[in-house]
């Protein structure tokens, strides 16, 4: 990629993970996204940055069905999420910055209770990633650390082994060694051939782990590359 391809918009084809073209949302006194276009590649670790207000959220929530744009169009997985909300809900695993959880329940018993939307396999594969990340199956939601909250949202995200994972500012609050730690799994994920949106508005995080980086700013996406290219 040369200097003046930096900020373009890659050109879609149909194994494109995410694309979105021309999206607008408009809210009363606000214009939340104007015309936003994005391209996300199979396979790659894609960072959203931007500072709070943005519009990074409202983007997420049109890709997965909770928001209908007001103008333009964008694709999922192949996808059309105003049409196919359930479907594409069913294929991602998504991670917010706080994530809701019914805090009387134990960890084990959280992996239990949302086995019963997925398929077969999902309890297990659950369990194991409790392991993974030493988390005590027998402890209440509400006696666990932020980090360790956090590694419980990962897991129930990824436990269907999604074909597209989606972070929300997803290590906000949390400590420098569960941040990186959290992070590094994202790239494992990715070399598995699997894909990872982030968004964020701390660079220092994203630039340790994302393939791709795309900065937005005012509802737009105004830069878009690897971290050397943006520098420069």
């Amino acid at each position: 990629m040369n200097e003046s391809d930096v900020g373009r918009t890659p050109m879609t084809s149909a194994d494109d993970v995410i694309v979105a073209d021309g999206i607008e949302v408009r809210f009363p006194g606000c214009d939340a996204l104007r015309g936003l276009d994005l391209v996300v590649k199979p396979g790659s670790v894609f960072a959203l940055l931007g500072e709070n207000g943005a519009g990074k959220t409202t983007l997420i929530r049109i890709l997965t069905g909770f928001q209908k744009p007001s103008a333009g169009s964008c694709r999922v997985l192949g996808l059309d999420p105003k049409q196919n909300a359930n479907e594409i809900r069913r294929r991602i695993g998504y991670v917010s910055d706080s994530p809701t959880m019914y805090d009387w329940m134990k960890v084990d018993e959280i992996g239990w209770c949302t086995a019963g939307f997925y398929p077969d396999g999902f309890l297990g594969s659950y369990r194991s990633l409790i392991s993974k990340f030493e988390l005590p199956p027998l402890r209440r939601i509400r006696e666990l650390s932020k980090g360790q909250r956090a590694k419980v949202a990962l897991s129930l995200a990824l436990a269907h082994n999604p074909d597209l994972l989606i972070l929300d500012e997803p290590t906000s609050g949390l400590d420098p060694l569960v941040r990186r730690e959290f992070l590094e799994s994202m790239v494992d994920r990715a070399a598995t051939g699997q894909t990872v949106f982030l968004a964020s508005h701390q660079i220092s995080e994203i630039e340790l782990v994302a393939d791709t980086i795309a900065i937005i700013h005012q509802g737009r996406v105004r830069l878009t590359g690897n971290l050397q290219e943006l520098k420069n």
